[in-house]
């Protein structure tokens, strides 16, 4: 083999290394056996995007930026024209969407498709398509900046404003600034406040402990059980007068009558027009009521009769005041007991006759011989007669 052939062969062999190198490294998806779709869009600018750039579809990657065509002729919107190569075809639908965006925020481009929603039509193969330059981070700080000037100038004027107000010792916060006095009340405040948990935080602790009211409450079952039955009470009361207010609704018991019978209401109403004339009458002085309370000559006559009780006079003032009189009225008292008692244990003639059941007998058997021999005489009574003026006679 000559030098020159080896040459050549040395040559072809760079040649497709470094074409399949080219190939490795900035074109992966390099199909040479293969026709592969494009797609093609208008753009005003690509702010950096160049050739062999991703293109993502819905953030999955789907080809690499093929060509881009500048034409300074064209409209605007149209003068440069992008052409991606796509891996796979790609259907676009109404409200589909082509923008330029960072690859990161550390540089780079990629072509972001947003092939629009599922259930939108297609859009025809023919029509044009118009992309966008979204803007980066950088881009958008700046444009939030910018949009914010006057907000940001607005909120420094008035930072500078509340600065000059508390130097000169305006509103709260100046004279908490400024006032030697408000300040020692806000300290003492603070320290009142200070005190205040320290005592809400010894009252928890007494709490947890079981001590005061809260903490057996908290702790002691037996006053959680006295409490549930209390409550449990509570709700019988409760259920009680709730049944007491449906039977005054639907005139059951003594309550529904008098607030639904109108007989009842009338016969109240009655009785009240009836005590209402005998306070009348009374006020009007008839009646012994009436008298006893109006007639001043009868009021005079009681309170004397009373005071002649008290002094001992007549009768009844005797047997009050005077204490042998008193005395005279226990014994007989005394004397009467006695004889019951006698007369109930059958001792002496009157006791055994009521108490005994024999001599009842007795006395019922005279008695009804003295009524036979009554009637005998009675019935004898006639013959007598006659034989005395028989023999009269003679």
């Amino acid at each position: 083999m000559s030098s020159q052939r080896t040459v050549l062969l040395g040559l072809f062999f760079l040649v497709t290394l470094g074409v399949l190198g080219y190939y490795t490294l900035f074109l992966t998806e390099f199909t040479p056996f293969r026709e592969r779709p494009e797609l093609s869009a208008y753009f005003k600018e690509t702010n950096g995007l160049r050739e062999g750039d991703s293109v993502l579809v819905a953030g999955m990657r789907w080809g690499r930026v093929k060509r881009l065509t500048f034409d300074p002729d064209a409209p605007q919107e149209k003068r440069i024209v992008l052409t991606a190569s796509l891996y796979e075809p790609l259907v676009l639908r109404e409200g589909a969407t082509i923008e330029i965006r960072d690859a990161t925020l550390l540089g780079g481009k990629n072509l972001w498709i947003d092939p629009g929603p599922a259930g939108a039509q297609r859009i025809p193969a023919g029509r044009e398509l118009f992309g966008v330059v979204a803007g980066g981070l950088l881009d958008r700080v700046t444009g939030l900046v910018k949009d914010s000037e006057a907000s940001i100038s607005r909120i420094l004027d008035n930072i500078e404003q509340v600065t000059i107000d508390l130097r000169e010792g305006k509103g709260a916060l100046g004279r908490l600034l400024g006032d030697a006095a408000l300040a020692d009340e806000v300290e003492e405040a603070v320290r009142a406040a200070a005190r205040a948990l320290e005592d809400a935080r010894a009252i928890t602790a007494d709490a947890r402990a079981g001590r005061g009211t809260v903490g057996r409450l908290l702790t002691d079952d037996a006053l959680f059980t006295d409490l549930s039955a209390a409550a449990r009470k509570l709700s019988e009361l409760l259920d009680e007068a709730t049944r007491l207010a449906t039977e005054a609704r639907t005139g059951d018991g003594a309550l529904g009558r008098l607030v639904s019978d109108p007989s009842l209401a009338a016969e109240i109403a009655s009785a009240a027009a009836s005590v209402a004339s005998i306070t009348r009458k009374i006020d009007e002085g008839r009646g012994l009521a009436g008298t006893l309370i109006n007639d001043d000559a009868l009021a005079a006559d009681v309170r004397e009769t009373m005071a002649s009780v008290a002094r001992g006079e007549g009768t009844i003032g005797a047997l009050i005041v005077r204490p042998e009189v008193y005395e005279n009225f226990r014994a007989i008292t005394d004397d009467v007991a006695f004889m019951t008692s006698t007369l109930r244990s059958g001792q002496g003639s009157l006791g055994r006759l009521v108490m005994e059941d024999e001599i009842y007998q007795q006395l019922k058997l005279a008695l009804q011989i003295v009524s036979r021999s009554l009637e005998e005489y009675r019935e004898a009574a006639p013959i007598t007669t006659f034989t005395s003026v028989f023999f009269s006679a003679f």
